[in-house]
């Protein structure tokens, strides 16, 4: 009779063992779960919030009325490599030993070879020959007259005229603003050069009114 008492105590204390045992069991994955959760949850990263939209400027509104374009601008005042008096134009005297004509860049009296410029209303193109001209004061050297510069000095218009030797790049002509009332288009001549007298021969400058 003990025997069997001694028997199922063994049993009962068996069965309670493994219960535990199994009870430690299932609470230790549970731990071990839990902590794998933790660590696990540790290299997870929160999402990245979008940047926000980007606001684009809003367009500038559109004119009530049109702007007015800007005047042409006119073509620039100086020496002209391409103007020269037209062949059939007579080659008086203007001043010594040269002949000078000034008028609109259209008129028929003067030639260019790139075509007339576009110009302000108040421009004038000026034009020179020596060649044509009676003049004994050039001498024997095959010598041109060429505007060697051009400018305003109050209301007139000077233009330097110079002989160059034959061979040398020879101007004759120039573009100017055209003088007011009381001004006038003046010839000078550096020391040697015949041109800057009147055409008498009188003392200079030779002064020519602007047509």
């Amino acid at each position: 009779m003990r025997s069997y008492e001694s028997r199922g105590r063994v049993i009962a204390v068996s069965v309670a063992f493994w219960l535990g045992a199994c009870r430690a069991h299932v609470q230790g994955d549970a731990q071990v779960n839990a902590a794998a959760e933790v660590d696990d949850r540790k290299w997870e990263t929160a999402e990245s919030t979008p940047p926000p939209a980007r606001k684009l400027a809003a367009p500038p509104p559109a004119a009530s009325a049109r702007t007015p374009e800007p005047p042409e601008a006119a073509h620039f005042f100086g020496v002209s490599h391409d103007l020269s008096l037209a062949p059939g134009v007579p080659r008086a005297a203007a001043c010594q030993c040269l002949t000078v004509v000034s008028a609109a860049p259209s008129d028929p009296q003067f030639i260019w070879q790139a075509g007339v410029p576009r110009t302000s209303p108040d421009a004038i193109a000026i034009a020179i020959a020596a060649d044509g001209v009676a003049c004994s004061a050039r001498g024997a050297a095959p010598l041109a007259a060429s505007i060697a510069a051009i400018e305003r000095r109050g209301n007139d218009v000077v233009i330097t005229v110079e002989n160059v030797r034959e061979g040398r790049p020879v101007m004759r002509g120039a573009l100017a603003p055209r003088p007011p009332e009381g001004g006038a288009i003046v010839v000078q001549a550096p020391r040697g050069a015949p041109y800057g007298a009147p055409a008498n021969g009188g003392p200079g400058p030779c002064r020519l009114a602007a047509n």
